[in-house]
């Protein structure tokens, strides 16, 4: 042990020029850092997903046409034939439903082309839910890819969050590693000063000097191996490397592009962008919507004309309808007219039904809308009480780091002035190189707590821009 000792105290101990480490920049850094996550990629791929819904959405709620050749029928032998019914349709979501359907029937017969049937229909929705189901539709897939954006939006200041904690917490480790490496220093004074008053290596005093300074010279070196491992995990988790060899000067790696940023006034976001409140008034919106949009009473109309073409018999009629509904009871009728046979009559088909139970149920639905609509007026109420008090205790907070930040410059500007008049005493003599060296750790640890308050309000000011949106 005494031999380990006396060589790892030899290396420590001995005057020397440490090894030169080279940093990423640290906005660097953390653009690599935020380019490998994977919960961001993630998520990225989350928005482009909810961006195709969004299409696919417009496309479903579009206008749609269709056209279709029907049933093709062939007929060989001695007197082939083929007959095909073609049609198309339309259909009009935005202009209340609005559809256009046309059908006909072609034959063709011992190279004869006969028209046989014809029809036309127009219908349209009078009364109906369909028209704002569509647009309530729309604006569901609009908020979705919205929230997808907001959701990678704030998932990259949450990681630029972690960046900076992950980067103070290195920099805490490496004033430990120096504190470490005083404490080697104050150790081996000790047990030196033991040696000198002739305490012989077997007795308890020089052992006791001994083992603390071994103790200590391993706490060192247990300090400076994870240290240097914890930054090249930290270098990876960015996506870069780095090299620490064991006898460089760790001060390297505390970072000096970190600088004092304005810092946010929460005051002065748009209250109704506060992210509890915007997502509570959507709700709040988009359900109003849904249960205005709901109708007790429908009301469609569709007319239309149509030929037929029976053994060189052409007929021709109008025909009109109309069909709606209402708590539970359902109506239907329609009317066929011909034209230009007086042998044909007018005819009326009329349709009634009645369900019971839906006016039950109607009553009751009415009655979740109530309970709905109060919870969510108490959601609403609630993230406006939570606005004010996240202002107050945001302003407090605010003012302490600012408090800090302001404290932390005073004492390095001291300790900096303390480090420059200690190296004049040293360079003449007056005090020894353990203390020197303490007012150089003093001088490192009022920096790392001075850059320590600039990550807090890095940090700072992104929590508060997270609890707003755009």
């Amino acid at each position: 042990m005494k031999r380990k000792l006396l060589c790892a105290l030899a290396a420590l101990l001995t005057v020397k020029i440490l090894s030169a480490v080279e940093l990423v920049p640290t906005q660097e850094l953390l653009a690599s850092y935020l380019e490998q996550d994977a919960d961001l990629k993630n998520l990225a791929l989350e928005l482009q997903k909810a961006k195709l819904n969004q299409q696919s959405t417009l496309i479903d709620k579009g206008i749609s046409i269709k056209l279709q050749t029907g049933d093709m029928t062939f007929t060989f032998g001695d007197k082939s034939s083929f007959s095909v019914k073609p049609g198309v349709s339309a259909t009009i979501p935005q202009a209340n439903n609005l559809g256009l359907n046309l059908n006909s029937q072609l034959s063709v017969a011992d190279g004869k082309t006969s028209f046989d049937s014809a029809s036309a229909t127009v219908s349209v929705d009078v009364i109906s839910s369909n028209k704002a189901n569509r647009d309530i539709s729309l604006l569901q897939q609009e908020r979705k890819v919205l929230e997808a954006e907001r959701n990678l939006t704030n998932k990259a200041l949450d990681k630029e969050k972690n960046f900076y904690k992950s980067l103070s917490n290195l920099m805490n480790s490496v004033t430990s590693v120096l504190s470490k490496k005083s404490t080697v220093f104050d150790d081996n004074v000790s047990f030196e000063k033991i040696k000198l008053q002739g305490y012989s290596a077997d007795s308890a005093s020089y052992i006791k000097a001994e083992l603390k300074l071994f103790t200590s010279q391993r706490d060192y070196e247990e300090a400076v191996h994870s240290l240097i491992n914890d930054y090249k995990s930290f270098y990876i988790s960015c996506g870069r490397e780095i090299e620490i060899p064991e006898d460089a000067d760790f001060t390297q790696l505390i970072p000096t592009d970190i600088t004092l940023v304005e810092a946010v006034d929460i005051t002065s976001f748009d209250k109704s962008k506060y992210k509890d409140i915007e997502s509570n008034e959507w709700n709040q919106t988009i359900n109003q919507m849904s249960r205005d949009a709901s109708t007790k009473l429908t009301l469609t109309a569709n007319g239309g004309y149509s030929y037929r073409n029976n053994n060189g018999k052409a007929s021709n009629s109008v025909n009109a309808g109309i069909s709606g509904s209402y708590e539970g009871i359902n109506l239907s009728a329609s009317v066929s007219v011909p034209i230009a046979d007086e042998k044909s009559s007018p005819s009326v088909t009329v349709g009634l039904s009645w369900s019971p139970n839906t006016a039950k149920k109607n009553k009751i639905s009415e009655q979740l809308e109530e309970i709905s609509i109060e919870q969510e007026q108490m959601k609403l109420d609630s993230a406006y009480s939570s606005y004010e008090t996240t202002v107050q205790e945001r302003q407090l907070k605010l003012a302490d780091l600012m408090w800090n930040i302001q404290s932390n410059q005073t004492n390095l500007e001291m300790y900096e002035k303390v480090e420059a008049n200690m190296k004049s005493y040293y360079d003449r003599g007056l005090i020894s190189e353990k203390d020197y060296s303490s007012a150089c750790n003093s001088t490192i640890q009022a920096k790392v707590k001075q850059i320590s308050g600039y990550i807090d309000l890095i940090i700072y000011n992104n929590e508060v821009s997270a609890m707003f949106v755009e």
